[in-house]
């Protein structure tokens, strides 16, 4: 009982069963191999001379590794360490989900390989806030993001350090602010009635695809 224990609260350290065809994956798809071993070196440089028998990671430069890759997820990418999306399950670098994007709703729910990101998270900051004072507090519509104190010598006028300066943020102070607007708090049935709307366009939505 132990020992079936231990293998689900650490399965990394269960015992693995061997195949005849696991070598054939490793070298020729990479699988198997710690996705956070070493980048090879000569690689980087333009060419390593083991190829697919390095034990280094073959890692492609692009815009798009911080991302996983889709078809990875379905055991279909057959482009291996030559991929330009991440070969490992991490549901902080997930792309976005597109219909909770839009929706703010997703039929899948919970089991939703992708991403859903708050639409509270997407608030810009309040600029009266960052100035020091928001009138509104936490009625205010914008985001307040808290930041370290500010530079004491900047506030009393002047700091030596400049761009350099170690003792704090040195902030703007704009004059011709936008006065800020409170929050707007609905009701219980004007939230129902928003998510049902956005269910009915989510239902449409994958109604037109489906035809």
């Amino acid at each position: 009982v132990a020992q079936a224990v231990e293998q689900i609260l650490n399965p990394s350290k269960a015992p693995r069963p061997k195949f005849a065809f696991d070598d054939f994956l490793k070298r020729e798809y990479r699988f198997g191999l710690d996705p956070n071993r070493p980048v090879c070196k000569a690689y980087m440089q333009g060419h390593c001379p083991l190829g697919n028998n390095c034990p280094d990671k073959h890692q492609v430069s692009s815009s798009y590794n911080n991302l996983v890759c889709k078809h990875w997820l379905r055991g279909l990418c057959k482009k291996g360490d030559a991929c330009e999306f991440l070969h490992e399950y991490n549901l902080r670098r997930m792309p976005e989900c597109n219909y909770y994007s839009r929706h703010q709703t997703c039929s899948n729910g919970d089991d939703c390989l992708y991403l859903h990101i708050d639409p509270e998270s997407r608030r810009p900051a309040c600029p009266h806030y960052e100035r020091g004072f928001c009138p509104l507090g936490p009625n205010c519509a914008l985001k307040h993001v808290r930041k370290p104190p500010i530079c004491p010598f900047y506030l009393a006028g002047f700091c030596p350090n400049g761009k350099a300066c170690k003792d704090g943020p040195h902030p703007r102070f704009p004059e011709d602010l936008k006065k800020p607007e409170p929050r707007v708090e609905k009701s219980r049935e004007e939230v129902e009635l928003e998510r049902a709307q956005r269910e009915a366009d989510a239902q449409r939505d994958r109604d037109r695809d489906n035809d």
